[in-house]
């Protein structure tokens, strides 16, 4: 027992001055666990690229969602504008419907137009 934990015992590490084999195996060891590393990160290549495509349409989607809240704001309030305020709804008509109240004049002017330059 006493043999094993002997410090002379143990062989001293010989320097690879000259000796060909051994730098060959630290170089393949290192070849080897570039090459392992390498398989690893194709495994998971696609897993990122999927994540980051899910990242981004979820930004989008939380982009549609708010732009969907603010109409749906918008209409709740020209709902409730419609069915308690008189005036609004007398302000559509005429607007959106050319509508007017009997004996009135309509006069209604197109939107201003640029003139053309052709001769």
């Amino acid at each position: 027992m006493a043999r094993f934990l002997d410090p002379s015992s143990i062989p001293l590490k010989r320097q690879s001055g000259g000796n060909i084999w051994a730098t060959l195996v630290h170089i393949t060891q290192g070849l080897t666990l570039v090459a392992l590393l390498s398989i690893v990160m194709l495994f998971f290549l696609p897993v990122i690229q999927k994540t980051h495509h899910l990242t981004a349409e979820n930004e989008r989607l939380q982009v549609e969602i708010a732009d969907a809240q603010n109409e749906q704001a918008q209409l709740n309030l020209e709902t409730e504008l419609m069915k308690n305020n008189p005036a609004y709804v007398e302000h559509i008509a005429r607007d959106q419907l050319n509508m007017g109240k009997p004996g009135e004049t309509i006069i209604r002017f197109d939107k201003y137009q640029t003139a053309s330059n052709s001769p």
